[in-house]
């Protein structure tokens, strides 16, 4: 009964659903960037691994400048060995990291010292294969999305080229290993000896950044304040600060979506309450032939709240399905298009949870059902001589 007294205006009740479905999915897509950026952030401290301190170039701001993936090699490799000859340092470990073409597909590749990486950043997380050895060449090690796209296999191989405004040379690599670390953006790139990266990228002798090991966690601060002494010029980044930064980051951005989603379904749920109003008042002279012949309160109540909950479900699983599909296309453009707009940028791919479903679910459920009550209480609340005297 419900639904064919839903069918009668259908225009009317295909746009009350529309504003539902834009509001779910407006929450579903805003959710899906916090989740990305969440994971996006975890991945950059993971990244650091046993890495203490992060040194990057302090006049690099903007696109350039990013915790996520790095920034352009302007550090002087030189640097490495003054840092390691400080007190308290236990291992130093330099790395380039750019945005090359591997396969003819733009992906982050990030050059490394084999020798101190795994003692500096703990190592790869490996699904496959091995990591980069001290003695090898021409050899990466590719992330698991990477390699899937390619459905390369260990000892298959993969061409690097370079790009504008570098050189064009070409480098064919042996795949060794494989990573994952469960970000997308980072399980679409590679590892390989910091020589590729810096020949591709005509920046011999310098470096993107420099991971610092210190010998105890509590001279962190000592080792940090020393390094920024001696490079007044460089940016120095302890874990501790990129989870801080981190942690006021998502805060600050679950606030700002929130409020954007909440605005949203609450402007859909105003559509909820016109149309239930509008078919209250067309229906006046149902509802008093029903409670004339003996339906209540309750009853009257109940059909008109029904009603709502059906507004309510379709436009949450439409808007369900549609954010669903947005988030997609907005993970798949964080990869084909963003690395064309900058040199690193901190690249965001939205990640979809089924608790981010289910919250959208159940708030566009729960929209259309309060937005539901005001009409339904109107409608029970009829007396039965004034409703038939309506008609």
């Amino acid at each position: 009964m419900a639904w064919r007294n839903l069918s009668r205006r259908r225009l009317r009740t295909g746009l009350t659903v529309a504003g539902i479905t834009v509001g779910v999915a407006l929450i579903l897509v805003l959710l899906s960037l916090v989740a990305g950026i969440d994971a996006q952030v975890k991945s950059s401290i993971r990244s650091l691994g046993g890495a203490d301190i992060t040194v990057y170039n302090a006049t690099i701001t903007g696109a350039r400048q990013s915790f996520f993936l790095g920034s352009s090699a302007t550090l002087n490799e030189s640097m490495v060995s003054d840092i390691a000859g400080l007190p308290n340092v236990y291992a130093v470990s330099p790395q380039s990291t750019e945005v090359v073409e591997v396969n003819s597909i733009l992906a982050p590749i990030w050059g490394i010292d084999p020798g101190t990486f795994d003692i500096v950043s703990g190592g790869l997380n490996l699904v496959g294969g091995r990591e980069i050895a001290q003695n090898d060449t021409y050899v990466a090690v590719l992330g698991k999305g990477l390699q899937q796209l390619f459905n390369a296999s260990l000892n298959d191989q993969v061409s690097l080229q370079g790009r504008p405004p570098f050189n064009s040379n070409n480098y064919n690599l042996a795949v060794m290993g494989v990573y994952e670390t469960g970000v997308a953006v980072t399980d679409r790139g590679l590892y390989v000896p910091i020589g590729i990266v810096q020949n591709l990228t005509e920046s011999q002798g310098r470096v993107t950044s420099i991971l610092v090991k210190v010998d105890n966690p509590n001279n962190v601060e000592a080792v940090s304040s020393e390094i920024s002494g001696l490079f007044p010029d460089v940016r120095v980044v302890t874990a501790s600060t990129i989870a801080t930064q981190a942690s006021q980051l998502l805060n600050t951005l679950t606030v700002f979506f929130g409020a954007l989603g909440v605005v949203a379904l609450v402007a859909g749920s105003f559509g909820v309450i016109n149309t239930m109003l509008i078919s209250v008042v067309e229906r006046t002279k149902e509802i008093g032939t029903l409670k004339a012949i003996g339906a209540s309160e309750l009853t009257v109540l109940k059909m008109f709240i029904f009603e709502a909950v059906i507004l309510g479900c379709l436009g949450a699983v439409v808007g369900v399905a549609i954010g669903s599909a947005s988030s997609f296309i907005l993970s798949e453009l964080s990869f084909r298009l963003l690395p064309t707009a900058g040199r690193l940028p901190a690249r965001i791919s939205p990640v979809l949870t089924p608790v981010n479903v289910a919250v959208s679910l159940i708030l566009g459920v729960a929209s259309g059902v309060l937005a539901g009550l005001y009409p339904a209480w109107r409608a029970a609340r009829m007396k039965p001589v004034e409703a038939l005297r309506h008609g």
